[in-house]
């Protein structure tokens, strides 16, 4: 079918069909949607709505930098250098223990449901508990209102509001900048805000960030907080294609990590340990093309990590379904993305969406295969809300 045969069926110029299919243009879901019906994709098209029209905001914003509701990466350059300027020792708070411990029990709490459940279900009550207390905490735990606003940051990210993200981030960073708790920052920095950069297709501002993180922090970082800015450094050279690069800043992260004592880490970096950096390890492997080695750090992440983290856990069998799938593995893709499409039946996630979407058009090629037909089916069935969140 040609170019002007597709868009007399649409009722659309070919002109405007070959600007989509070039990627010069954007296509609306209304495009999407009759495309799917006239060429019987069987919905192979019309989910990747979510996907598309996340691209279509992401184009928007590049081309507005005044935008105040999208992720902006010149938002970053004044916070960063005001953190980098800042007085170390800042201003004290008064800490008040009771109102720490019971704020901290309730942030470990919903850091517990986030993991198990998706931000779709745990979001209002993170923003409730900073409507009602984040003033109160700000004073008297700052560390524990940064972790509030880290979290709220993070949950934004995974129902697909970048720009509120970073304005969670943003917070979270002046807070620690005013009262001294420089490595904090340096983490808000390099981790939370270069990862946003990197899910938001800025792979150049995310190593800016990280390498900000690293060289501001200096030797107040301890070895997992430079380890964990040296993994973002690794998945932004990965993002580049500069496979050099990439391996140099993941040896020294893993050295880094080596010579981590737990009981010498901040508490805030805890959780990252052998399974988060095997799962970062997967990811730049992914971008870099090396699908052996991809499956092999999401298996090693995938064994490590604790039941408790289902995202995390369904977004990593579905880079190895994916990565399956690349290497024309597809019997063991199918049997590894019917794992994904199961751990991600109860979390409300644009993430977890999104990643699923990607596994599937890895598999897209191999629909006339009865096994892939099944895997596809089976995922409307499973995941149909979540993949068609509209």
């Amino acid at each position: 079918m040609s170019q002007a045969d597709l868009g007399v069926l649409l009722f659309v110029h070919r002109d405007l069909v070959r600007k989509i299919e070039t990627a010069e243009r954007v296509p609306s879901a209304d495009f999407l949607t009759r495309c799917d019906q006239v060429l019987e994709a069987h919905g192979a098209l019309a989910r990747l709505v979510p996907v598309v029209e996340r691209e279509r905001v992401l184009r928007a914003v590049r081309a507005d930098q005044t935008s105040e509701v999208a992720f902006r990466s010149s938002a970053t350059d004044r916070p960063v250098l005001d953190w980098l300027l800042a007085d170390s020792a800042g201003q004290q708070s008064a800490v008040d223990n009771d109102i720490t411990a019971e704020a901290a029990r309730e942030l470990e709490d919903l850091r517990d449901r986030d993991h198990a459940e998706g931000a779709g279900a745990t979001y209002p009550d993170v923003e409730g508990a900073l409507r009602g207390r984040l003033t109160t905490l700000a004073t008297t735990a700052p560390q524990i209102a940064t972790g509030m606003l880290e979290l709220a940051g993070y949950e934004a990210v995974d129902l697909g509001v970048d720009g509120l993200a970073q304005q969670h981030y943003l917070r979270a960073l002046d807070l620690m900048t005013r009262t001294g708790n420089h490595v904090y920052g340096g983490y808000l920095i390099a981790v939370s805000l270069a990862h946003l950069a990197l899910h938001c297709g800025d792979e150049q501002q995310a190593l800016r960030l990280a390498t900000a993180g690293l060289r501001g922090t200096g030797d107040r970082a301890t070895p997992a907080v430079r380890a964990a800015f040296r993994t973002v450094q690794a998945r932004a050279y990965a993002r580049r294609r500069d496979e050099s690069a990439c391996a140099t800043a993941l040896l020294r992260a893993e050295a880094d990590l080596a010579r981590s004592n737990r009981a010498d880490e901040p508490y805030w970096i805890g959780y990252f340990g052998e399974a988060d950096f095997a799962d970062e390890k997967a990811h730049c492997f992914f971008d870099l093309g090396l699908y052996g080695l991809t499956r092999r750090e999401t298996r090693t992440a995938l064994t490590l990590l604790s039941t408790d983290r289902v995202r995390r856990i369904g977004i990593d069998t579905a880079l190895q379904a994916s990565a399956l799938a690349r290497g024309g593995e597809l019997d063991e893709a199918c049997s590894v993305a019917r794992r994904a499409i199961d751990h991600m039946g109860g979390l409300a996630s644009f993430r977890a969406g999104h990643r699923i979407v990607l596994m599937l058009a890895e598999l897209q090629p191999y629909a006339h295969l009865p096994q892939v037909r099944d895997v596809i089916e089976y995922a409307d069935a499973t995941l149909g809300p979540l993949l068609n969140p509209g």
